[in-house]
């Protein structure tokens, strides 16, 4: 094949990916193949970090063991057991017989008596068999991602046995979330530990318990990086040389009330930044203004297009008034 491809590579050029192209249509056409078996399997994250095995059962069409897909089977002849030859007694002298070999007269000498259907096939000469495979989940397995056995689809009689095709389907993981080698997370943290730092254990995917510690500020949205706790990289061969990164994008609670001592004593630990308030309240075009919390649901529209998206800001935190 490669001598051919280089001599009609040499002879026509470009016209040689066509010719071999055609070549591979000839060939299936004269040799025909059987079809495929495509399987879907469901892994998980956890399977494919510790490179689980897994075994599958594949239903195979292939030649009936019985019949060698012959789809019917001889009959053997019953008056020479399949032999084609019967022995007779006959009398050579008195008292004396002899054993002669004669041709079966039923089967005529063939040990046959005929053609029959396989019981086993039904006389189609296929059967259908159960073959187990095993195999481990790649560590770069993705979602529609397929795996090819090549030989190890549907045999029939006269024809190339076709492939086992197994496609995954990377289930949703209730914790982390994958991109690449990298795996990302989302937590939830108290103002109390955005401010002052946190601690906070997060269980791996390979079962391990982490202690995540913080000493800095944490703001809202703020996404921080564990070095070396994402998924594992693959190589050729599947043998992992390193591992991504783990990302744990933070969301602040903020607590719904504040009392006024509360507030005064923040103030105090956390002046304001902006510059001090500088309004003359005795003037008359000076209005007072008060904030309240935002629900879009009670919110008249005054003719304002209901397809306009409207803003959906983040509670605040408010102090009692005494």
């Amino acid at each position: 094949m490669n001598r051919r491809h280089d001599l009609l590579s040499g002879l026509f050029g470009g016209a040689a990916g066509f010719l071999s192209s055609a070549e591979a249509l000839l060939h299936n056409a004269f040799n025909p193949r059987s079809d495929d078996i495509t399987l879907r399997l469901e892994v998980s994250l956890t399977d494919i970090y510790l490179c689980k095995k897994v075994s599958v059962a594949l239903d195979r069409r292939k030649a009936c063991h019985d019949c060698h897909g012959a789809g019917k089977i001889v009959i053997q002849c019953r008056g020479c057991q399949g032999n084609g030859i019967r022995l007779s007694t006959i009398q050579t002298y008195p008292g004396v017989f002899h054993q002669v070999p004669h041709e079966c007269m039923h089967c005529s000498g063939s040990g046959h008596a005929g053609n029959g259907a396989c019981s086993t096939c039904g006389g189609r000469g296929i059967a259908i068999a159960q073959k187990k495979l095993d195999l481990r989940i790649p560590h770069n397995c993705r979602d529609g991602q397929d795996l090819v056995f090549e030989g190890l689809g549907h045999h029939h009689p006269g024809e190339e046995a076709g492939d086992a095709v197994i496609i995954f389907r990377v289930a949703e993981h209730p914790q982390f979330s994958r991109r690449g080698s990298h795996l990302y997370t989302e937590r939830e943290i108290t103002l109390s530990e955005a401010i002052t730092g946190l601690q906070m254990p997060l269980e791996t995917l390979d079962g391990r318990q982490l202690w995540v510690r913080s000493s800095g500020t944490i703001s809202p949205g703020c996404i921080r990086c564990i070095d070396g706790e994402g998924m594992p990289v693959p190589t050729m061969h599947q043998r992992h040389i390193g591992y991504g990164n783990l990302y744990i994008k933070f969301s602040v609670v903020f607590p719904d009330t504040l009392d006024r001592e509360t507030c005064e004593r923040l103030k105090e630990l956390m002046p304001a930044t902006s510059p001090p308030l500088d309004i003359d309240r005795s003037r008359e075009d000076v209005e007072e203004a008060r904030l309240k919390d935002y629900d879009p649901t009670s919110q008249p529209s005054y003719g304002q297009d209901e397809s306009e998206d409207e803003y959906d800001g983040p509670p605040g935190v408010q102090c009692v008034q005494q």
